[in-house]
């Protein structure tokens, strides 16, 4: 059996590799990252080429994102056995309606926000699929009640990291896995740590290098003395606190027990319009959502590098006890089993 599967971001395509893993005797084609292209996924177009997050930025890109969306359509034509589609709903949609158009099953992972904007897709994202498996615990009533097949199996990305026991006495530096995010939040990032470096000489700052992402990115992180390392591990686990940007990775360095402050900048227009649609979220990053807030401190926007110094040095060995609480709301352990075999019901 064929599978045709859209991951369009890093985390996605690492979630779609967990998954992936779980399984035999499918073969698989789609947009794929690095690390479902190492699980054995046929690339027709890489997440690389995709992930992109902002209004401004999309524009920007329009003309490639419409040409990859194309290659996926055209794949779509060759009937699949399924169509799994993996976050990026504004790629994914599109494909999935067209998908259920043709009479192929629909199975899509990690579903929109519909709880903090754009409430009124639901209906139809309920419309275009068979199976919708939600990341979040508090989500599948918003589509049950459109009569959308959905379902919370846990979020294997926590499984990743179970508590990595006691903090260690250094530093650690997430800055995102998409060149606009590393380029807007790195060079605050780095100034905030040469100020921590001044008050801890002796201790190191780590920055793990996101999967598929530039190293030329980072050149001025290693100029400022920054370790660059190759697994997140190898920054975490030493690590008394970590400066995160806001996404997959806050849930996995809070499911590793090290402290955190999450911060997040995008382009001015983008923040204008999230201003302007988004109502009734105190929070953005992951752990404060699920937990309802969990204590993270969260800088969005308009922060300074005093700031996140300041903040990052005052959590260190603080926020005990998320760990334990993510891994029993989150389900950690087999979630990607369940949502492989959820796969194998619908095939």
């Amino acid at each position: 059996m064929k599978v045709l599967i859209s991951a369009g971001e890093p985390s996605g395509d690492q979630l779609g590799a967990q998954i992936l893993a779980t399984l035999n005797g499918l073969e698989f084609e789609g947009m794929a990252g690095p690390a479902m292209r190492a699980g054995g996924v046929q690339p027709l177009a890489r997440v690389e080429d995709l992930s992109v997050m902002g209004v401004s930025e999309v524009i920007a890109a329009l003309p490639r994102i419409l040409g990859l969306r194309r290659t996926m359509m055209q794949a779509l034509e060759r009937k699949p056995a399924l169509f799994v589609g993996i976050d990026a709903p504004d790629f994914n949609l599109p494909l999935a309606r067209r998908a259920k158009a043709l009479g192929i099953p629909v199975m899509l992972i990690g579903t929109p926000q519909v709880w903090a904007w754009r409430g009124g897709r639901a209906k139809g994202i309920a419309a275009c699929s068979d199976r919708l498996v939600c990341l979040l615990p508090f989500e599948p009533p918003y589509f049950l009640k459109h009569g959308g097949n959905a379902v919370f199996l846990g979020h294997p990305a926590s499984a990743d990291f179970p508590d990595l026991g006691p903090p260690g006495r250094d530093w650690a530096l997430l800055p995102g896995s998409r060149r606009a995010e590393v380029q807007r939040l790195l060079p605050d990032m780095l100034k905030a740590a040469q100020i921590v470096l001044e008050a801890q000489p002796e201790s190191t700052v780590r920055l793990p290098v996101a999967p598929g992402l530039d190293r030329a990115l980072l050149r001025d992180a290693e100029h400022h003395g920054i370790e660059l390392v190759d697994h997140l591990e190898q920054a975490l686990r030493p690590a008394r606190a970590v400066l995160v940007a806001s996404g997959t990775a806050s849930l996995q360095v809070a499911c590793s027990g090290r402290a955190q402050v999450i911060c997040y900048r995008v382009a001015p227009l983008t923040y204008t319009l999230a201003k302007t649609l988004v109502h009734g979220i105190e929070h953005i990053g992951l752990p404060n959502l699920i937990l309802g807030n969990a204590g993270i401190p969260e800088c969005i926007q308009h922060f300074e590098p005093t700031e996140l110094a300041a903040l990052w040095q005052g959590v260190a060995n603080t926020q005990q006890g998320l760990s334990k609480r993510l891994h029993q709301v989150l389900r950690s352990q087999g979630a990607a089993e369940r949502i492989g075999q959820c796969m194998m019901e619908l095939l």
